[in-house]
């Protein structure tokens, strides 16, 4: 048997720091590579990093808690306090509580927090697994000492761009003016989620968890990943958008890739396998002033993820599906993975040239 490693759900105690470590540490993938393959995703301030970048890296530093977790169930309050313009940064978390379904369980829920400087916070929660053979047991310890998240975002606290910004609103980008309340701004770009680009991104920003398997060996797409995709699918819109955070980041199903798809160790003489197409839409939530800020707006937007399942995703979507408890693929095809609510301060249309 082998040795098991690393942190389990009794280990998580409350107020337990668990370390991180150097966001910039061991990276292959460089903010200039990630712009080369997606763009510049957000207006953002001259010598500043790509947020989307940055929340990635940063979250590959703070995966000890989440080690042996068969699941990452989304984050909430995730906030940049100060635009990142270094990934020379410590990551920092800490537990803020558990829960556990039962007397005699073998898994239970965790709640943390996630530090990066006085550049980056959020929350999460993660099903985390037992060591073999544990119980959670009988011994007066509450089954629930998580703490209740409420949405918490404090604009005093964002990093706003600077008064007098340099704003050149480039073809398709949206201001101020053009987000209205309840109304859905379309996109008509799809994302190709290929095989190549998942491991090019996961292995770069060292991101390998367990999390990412599961036992019939096909391969999870990292959550996170469906946000930048479905942020890329409207890069083109958000060029006069600076991301101040999100209310939620919440992953609704997995999108399943087989073993197969790694062809540095499962060569085939096959044909090669389609890759996974994802959808997007945009709907507007509130749009309000910013005190003392006439050039901005501060917008909240429902993002919403989508995947067009190919036969693959499919197959092992279906085989999973009578396990959990995961939502149906619509009469479409497409199959609901995932929900951010994204807070934007965008330029009104005076303070764009």
């Amino acid at each position: 048997m082998a040795e098991e490693t690393g942190l389990f759900i009794e280990d998580l105690k409350p107020g337990l720091d668990v370390p991180g470590g150097d966001v910039a540490k061991g990276l292959e993938v460089s903010p200039e590579a990630f712009e080369a393959r997606f763009g510049q995703l957000f207006w953002r301030e001259k010598g500043s990093i790509d947020p989307i970048y940055f929340k990635l890296a940063a979250f590959c530093k703070t995966t000890a808690v989440s080690e042996n977790s068969p699941a990452n169930l989304g984050a909430k309050n995730v906030l940049f306090r100060k635009a990142p313009t270094s990934l020379e940064m410590e990551a920092e978390t800490r537990v803020l509580g558990r829960k556990f379904r039962e007397v005699g369980a073998a898994t239970g829920v965790c709640q943390v927090r996630s530090t990066i400087g006085d550049t980056l916070t959020w929350t999460r929660e993660c099903i985390v697994n037992g060591r073999q053979g544990y119980a959670f047991p009988d011994d007066g310890t509450p089954m629930d000492d998580r703490e209740k998240i409420a949405i918490a975002f404090d604009l005093a606290d964002a990093a706003l761009p600077p008064a007098g910004a340099q704003v050149e609103r480039t073809a398709g980008a949206l201001v101020a003016e053009d987000f209205r309340e309840g109304e859905l701004i379309p996109t008509g770009r799809i994302s190709v989620l290929r095989p190549d680009e998942i491991f090019w991104i996961t292995r770069g920003l060292g991101n390998l968890a367990k999390t990412h398997y599961t036992r019939e060996s096909s391969y999870i797409v990292w959550g996170l990943l469906t946000l930048l995709y479905g942020v890329y699918n409207y890069a083109d819109k958000f060029q006069c958008a600076a991301l101040l955070g999100m209310d939620v980041a919440r992953h609704t199903a997995p999108v399943y890739l087989t073993e197969q798809v790694r062809e540095e160790e499962h060569a085939t003489d096959g044909a090669p396998v389609a890759p996974e197409f994802l959808s997007a839409t945009l709907t507007t939530k509130t749009v309000q002033e910013i005190p003392g800020r006439d050039d901005l707006r501060l917008v909240t937007a429902g993002l919403d993820v989508y995947n067009n399942v190919n036969a693959i995703g499919r197959s092992e979507y279906e085989r999973q599906k009578a396990k959990k408890a995961l939502g149906g693929i619509q009469d479409d095809g497409r199959l609901h993975i995932g929900e951010y609510v994204l807070k934007l301060a965008v330029f009104t249309s005076n303070a764009t040239r």
